[in-house]
């Protein structure tokens, strides 16, 4: 074999692993497994293990199941009025938007709030 055409395999096959790597990452980022690995690490290296802001792509927070009080309370702090329970979320109003956080189970033992509404970032 020619030891150009080794070479041509050799760059190829670099090129393929790189896309591979970063088609990884992309997909984690869009389904959030890091945001979820980040909050995850902040509540478990945090002191006081209360509600930890997560925010690599939407608004989310992360915390202990049963810190549904510790999360209302850290929304009022920001301004937000908890208005009722809907589903598995939680409606919140501020100066006459109403947000809807979902509510998701990590590991049973991880609480993970999030909104995704795009319009909302700006009264936030």
């Amino acid at each position: 074999m020619c030891p150009k055409h080794e070479n041509n395999k050799k760059v190829v096959g670099f090129i393929i692993m790189v896309f591979t790597i970063i088609l990884i990452i992309k997909v984690s980022y869009e389904l959030k497994w890091l945001d979820v690995a980040s909050g995850i690490l902040k509540l478990e290296t945090s002191k006081k293990k209360s509600i930890q802001n997560i925010s690599m792509k939407a608004l989310a927070f992360i915390g202990l199941i049963g810190c549904e009080e510790a999360f209302i309370f850290k929304m009022q702090n920001m301004g937000w009025a908890f208005v009722k329970h809907y589903g598995r979320g939680m409606i919140f109003e501020k100066e006459g938007y109403e947000i809807l956080i979902t509510k998701k189970h990590y590991f049973n033992r991880y609480a993970f709030f999030e909104v995704t509404t795009r319009e909302i970032f700006d009264v936030i």
